[in-house]
Protein backbone atom coordinates (compact mmCIF):
# COMPACT_ATOMS: atom_id res chain seq x y z
CA UNK A 1 0.00 0.00 0.00
CA UNK A 2 2.85 2.40 0.79
CA UNK A 3 4.24 2.05 -2.73
CA UNK A 4 0.83 2.89 -4.20
CA UNK A 5 0.61 6.01 -1.96
CA UNK A 6 4.07 7.11 -3.10
CA UNK A 7 3.06 6.74 -6.76
CA UNK A 8 -0.08 8.81 -6.10
CA UNK A 9 1.89 11.54 -4.28
CA UNK A 10 4.39 11.76 -7.15
CA UNK A 11 1.57 12.05 -9.70
CA UNK A 12 -0.11 14.82 -7.68
CA UNK A 13 3.17 16.73 -7.41
CA UNK A 14 3.67 16.40 -11.17
CA UNK A 15 0.16 17.69 -11.91
CA UNK A 16 0.65 20.63 -9.51
CA UNK A 17 3.96 21.53 -11.17
CA UNK A 18 2.35 21.43 -14.61
CA UNK A 19 -0.55 23.65 -13.48
CA UNK A 20 1.89 26.09 -11.90
CA UNK A 21 3.95 26.13 -15.11
CA UNK A 22 0.91 27.03 -17.21
CA UNK A 23 -0.10 29.79 -14.79
CA UNK A 24 3.46 31.15 -14.67
CA UNK A 25 3.73 31.13 -18.47
CA UNK A 26 0.57 33.23 -18.56
CA UNK A 27 1.86 35.83 -16.13
CA UNK A 28 0.17 34.56 -13.00
CA UNK A 29 2.71 34.66 -10.20
CA UNK A 30 0.49 34.22 -7.13
CA UNK A 31 -1.30 30.90 -6.88
CA UNK A 32 -3.90 30.33 -4.18
CA UNK A 33 -3.51 26.94 -2.57
CA UNK A 34 -7.27 26.54 -2.09
CA UNK A 35 -7.81 26.99 -5.83
CA UNK A 36 -5.04 24.48 -6.59
CA UNK A 37 -6.68 21.98 -4.25
CA UNK A 38 -10.03 22.43 -6.00
CA UNK A 39 -8.38 21.74 -9.37
CA UNK A 40 -7.09 18.50 -7.88
CA UNK A 41 -10.58 17.49 -6.77
CA UNK A 42 -10.42 18.38 -3.08
CA UNK A 43 -13.79 19.10 -1.45
CA UNK A 44 -14.66 22.82 -1.51
CA UNK A 45 -15.07 23.01 2.27
CA UNK A 46 -11.59 21.56 2.87
CA UNK A 47 -10.02 23.66 0.09
CA UNK A 48 -11.61 26.83 1.52
CA UNK A 49 -9.49 26.37 4.65
CA UNK A 50 -6.44 27.10 2.46
CA UNK A 51 -7.76 30.02 0.40
CA UNK A 52 -5.52 32.45 2.28
CA UNK A 53 -2.34 30.52 1.46
CA UNK A 54 -0.47 31.75 -1.61
CA UNK A 55 2.39 30.18 -3.54
CA UNK A 56 4.53 32.83 -5.23
CA UNK A 57 6.32 31.81 -8.41
CA UNK A 58 9.06 34.04 -9.80
CA UNK A 59 11.96 33.91 -12.23
CA UNK A 60 13.63 31.22 -10.10
CA UNK A 61 10.61 29.03 -10.81
CA UNK A 62 10.99 29.80 -14.52
CA UNK A 63 14.66 28.80 -14.38
CA UNK A 64 13.74 25.55 -12.65
CA UNK A 65 11.18 24.81 -15.39
CA UNK A 66 13.88 25.33 -18.02
CA UNK A 67 16.14 22.85 -16.27
CA UNK A 68 13.28 20.34 -16.16
CA UNK A 69 12.52 20.94 -19.86
CA UNK A 70 9.04 22.16 -18.98
CA UNK A 71 9.18 25.15 -21.30
CA UNK A 72 5.72 26.41 -22.02
CA UNK A 73 5.33 29.24 -24.49
CA UNK A 74 3.65 32.30 -22.97
CA UNK A 75 0.22 33.16 -24.30
CA UNK A 76 -1.14 36.70 -24.46
CA UNK A 77 -4.01 36.82 -21.98
CA UNK A 78 -6.54 39.60 -22.61
CA UNK A 79 -6.55 42.28 -19.92
CA UNK A 80 -9.34 41.72 -17.39
CA UNK A 81 -9.49 37.95 -17.92
CA UNK A 82 -10.59 36.14 -14.77
CA UNK A 83 -9.18 32.69 -13.98
CA UNK A 84 -11.20 30.51 -11.63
Amino acid sequence: MLEQDEILHERIKTIMLEIMAVLYANGINNIRMGAMMRLLGVDDTKAAEHDGEIIEVDEKFGAMLSKLNKNIEPVEVPKGTIFH
